[in-house]
């Protein structure tokens, strides 16, 4: 067969027929798409719609909430410089730790909640900027409490079920009211940044329509100049709270409880000790002696409290026991004549601790002076209740 016998013969070009029908079939195409993507487009604008009125209900919450913490520290700090010492626990630096850490709190949680919130989310990005704000407030008023900590060496008051314990205070470096001026006053500044977001955010919810309603929330209402929680107020507050006498640190440890192991027996003097911090007392040894049954080893089970307004550290509690017999009389054994036992303590405001003595060697038919002292802080003026002393009889 000749060559070009063997060639392929190229098929015939598409004619003008079936080019239109492909066209036809494909405008079908298009439409049947596009018109599913409107059908869902419509079908799903409920449910956004929905969803964005059911977040702003559940905000809204959350936002009502947030006012009500802001005008309760607002109304804290407008009076904290002028705030008086009651009878304890009442005190001006107490009143003023619990209502800023009432405030962490609460602001702590609502930026949590609308955190929460936001799936599934709003339309118009909303959700996220809700939460902002929330988180803002919440930073400012973290950072305002350790502030004013740090300016009048308080800290944070005990959780009830938290795990620090409440007899162990923090340790907190004090600041100048310079310092503190210049912090506060920059906490005032996001205040009122948190509350020109949410003016912001509810704007923007009306600009686009959304099923998206919130009622006001203000931390700093006009005029801010004067505003407790604005920032040229706040920043000087500082130098007041500074310069209140009821907030200046007043320390003062009392032993407020007093027994022995083995317990007194009922004849004899006191065998124990109670005070208080209304009007605390120190007990001196008197004619009878406290008497104890049989033992050779005397323990003081002794209780401090925390009388005073400031935390402290490393409180020295001595046991001290001395011979206490009469003039010629044989003295007790070497090994039996007492001695000094110490433990140390911390104390928050207003907490108790029992330290730990160990006991000292005592012999019977022998009389020794117990004595039981805290060593008192520095800026401790008032002694009454720190030393507490028995003349005590071993039978």
């Amino acid at each position: 067969m000749p060559r070009a016998s063997r060639r392929r013969r190229r098929p015939p070009g598409r004619g003008v027929g079936e080019s239109v029908l492909i066209a036809i079939a494909v405008s079908i195409t298009v439409v049947l798409v596009g018109g599913s993507l409107i059908a869902i487009h419509t079908q799903s604008q409920g449910y956004r719609t929905s969803t964005t009125a059911g977040y702003a209900a559940l905000a809204d919450r959350v936002g009502l909430a947030s006012t009500r913490t802001g005008s309760q520290l607002s109304t804290l700090m407008a009076g904290a410089s002028a705030l008086t010492n009651s009878a304890f626990p009442e005190t001006a630096r107490g009143i003023l730790e619990e209502g800023l850490d009432v405030a962490v709190q609460d602001t702590s949680e609502q930026a949590q909640q609308a955190q929460n919130l936001q799936s599934p989310p709003p339309e118009g990005g909303l959700g996220p900027r809700f939460t902002r704000v929330m988180t803002l407030r919440a930073s400012a008023t973290a950072a305002l409490r350790t502030t004013i900590d740090r300016l009048l060496g308080m800290q944070p008051l005990p959780v009830a079920g938290g795990a620090t314990p409440p007899s162990t205070p923090s340790t907190t470096t004090q600041i100048s009211s310079e310092q503190a001026a210049a912090e506060m006053a920059a906490e005032g500044l996001t205040f009122e940044r948190s509350d020109a977001l949410f003016r912001a955010l509810q704007s923007s919810a009306r600009s686009q329509h959304l099923p998206f309603r919130l009622h006001p929330s203000v931390w700093v209402p006009a005029p801010t100049a004067t505003a407790p929680l604005g920032s040229a107020t706040l920043g000087a507050t500082a130098a007041a709270l500074a310069s209140s006498p009821a907030l200046v640190a007043f320390h003062h440890l009392v032993v407020t409880a007093v027994g022995f192991s083995p317990p007194a027996v009922p004849t004899g003097g006191v065998g124990t000790v109670s005070t208080d911090c209304i009007a605390p007392v120190s007990t001196f040894p008197g004619t009878a002696p406290t008497v104890l049954p049989p033992t050779g080893a005397l323990t003081a089970l002794v209780t401090v409290t925390n009388c005073g307004n400031v935390p402290e550290s490393d409180v020295t509690v001595t046991l001290t026991v001395t011979p206490a017999d009469t003039p010629g009389a044989s003295g007790p054994p070497a090994t039996a004549r007492g001695g000094r036992s110490t433990a140390t303590v911390d104390m928050i405001s207003g907490a108790s601790a029992a330290p730990s003595l160990a006991p000292l060697p005592v012999a019977g038919g022998h009389t020794y002076t117990v004595t039981v002292a805290v060593t008192l802080p520095p800026g401790q003026a008032d002694p009454a209740g720190s030393t507490q002393q028995f003349l005590v009889q071993v039978a």
